[in-house]
């Protein structure tokens, strides 16, 4: 696949991602099932892919498929808070073993103004910060699909080291 192909299926997340944000948030007293959130986001993505294209939720172990005749195009992962080693792993060998052009993953934090994206293509993966209201991102780490395989520990977000004032 393309690289500009590539882009346009991310691009087509990012917008998806965008919809799925500007949604009403769920009230904390609704424990939603994690079919539901699958299905508002694939419904948020629906209208960014081509009509040909097909979403699909829980389908060969992923969160969300998106698919047409020629074969996968997008494979996608996420949770609601950071993503667990196991799930990171599964995201990994998912995109392996079904060689998908772009296979991502998120942590979605409900009630912060960021998430984060695992992006895994030709042969790396890439963490990244988003923010919600301005979809700007910033790349907090690249490495190689063997270095997340062989390191699948909790990505550390940076924090600000707060400096201890020296008084004379």
């Amino acid at each position: 696949m393309q690289e500009s192909e590539l882009l346009d299926i991310y691009q087509s997340f990012r917008k998806g991602m965008e919809a799925f944000f500007q949604l009403p948030a769920l009230p904390r007293t609704l424990k939603p099932k994690r079919a539901s959130i699958s299905a508002r986001l694939a419904t948020s993505l629906r209208p960014y892919f081509p009509a040909n294209v097909n979403i699909d939720t829980d389908l060969l172990g992923t969160d969300i498929l998106v698919w047409d005749e020629n074969g996968l195009i997008l494979a996608l992962f996420w949770s609601s808070s950071y993503l667990a080693k196991k799930r990171k792993l599964s995201a990994i060998s998912f995109h392996e073993r079904e060689k998908t052009p772009l296979t991502l993953a998120c942590s979605l934090f409900p009630g912060k103004n960021h998430f984060l994206v695992y992006r895994i293509e030709n042969g790396f993966i890439d963490y990244l910060h988003v923010d919600k209201n301005t979809f700007s991102e910033d790349v907090l780490r690249r490495c190689t699909i063997d270095e997340g395989r062989r390191n699948p520990d909790q990505l550390l977000l940076p924090l600000k080291v707060r400096r201890k004032k020296v008084t004379s």
